[in-house]
């Protein structure tokens, strides 16, 4: 089921990576470029998440979309994962606009959540329906929590290794390419990322 758009409502509190460790690793002894290091261990891990279509740190999002599907057996795939399985972020929230033009809310006990599959997915309970909707621009919306955890550590190790090599090779060439390399994202960055590939999904 195509999505209408995906919105970031709940931005990951810390990074895959601290500051300490990223000054480390481009072996940084003063604070006077702190902050730009900080934004470039951000600018990192938005472009593997990209890259990977994956979160990496607890993140809260929202996915609008146009219909629910047509069979009772069709799930709602909810992109951008792993889904979060534990600790108090875990809720997920459906919520449809009626014939009637109303909003309603799909109660809880009315449909069932695949936490486990890549991609999460969001279902109704067995032999059960989707609810009657409208079929309109973006009427629908699924809200959840999807991230490998709320500590940067619980990202794979290779992802936060292709992370603090994207801020090292940023913070020594601050121009999109140069004379130094041909490849603006060096091999080795893309060859972790792609370690943590699960099967036909990015």
């Amino acid at each position: 089921m195509q999505y209408r758009s995906l919105t970031r409502q709940t931005p990951p509190a810390v990074e895959p990576v601290t500051l300490s460790e990223a000054k480390a690793h481009c072996r940084i002894d003063g604070n006077t470029d702190d902050a730009y290091v900080a934004s470039l261990i951000t600018a990192a891990r938005e472009w593997c998440e990209q890259y990977l279509d994956r979160t990496l740190v607890c993140t809260q999002w929202v996915m609008r979309f146009d219909r629910f599907p047509t069979s009772g057996i069709e799930a709602i795939e909810l992109p951008r994962p792993p889904m979060a399985v534990a600790g108090t972020a875990t809720a997920v929230s459906l919520t449809f606009t009626t014939d009637s033009g109303t909003t309603g809310s799909y109660a809880v006990e009315q449909f069932r959540v695949d936490r486990q599959s890549t991609p999460g997915a969001v279902l109704p309970i067995y032999a059960g329906t989707w609810p009657p909707h409208r079929i309109d621009h973006g009427a629908h919306a699924v809200t959840w929590w999807a991230g490998y955890g709320n500590s940067g550590t619980d990202v794979p190790a290779a992802i936060r290794h292709a992370i603090l090599m994207l801020v090292g090779m940023w913070f020594e060439r601050r121009m999109a390419a140069d004379s130094m390399g041909g490849n603006e994202i060096p091999f080795g960055v893309k060859s972790l990322l792609d370690s943590q590939r699960w099967g036909s999904y990015r």
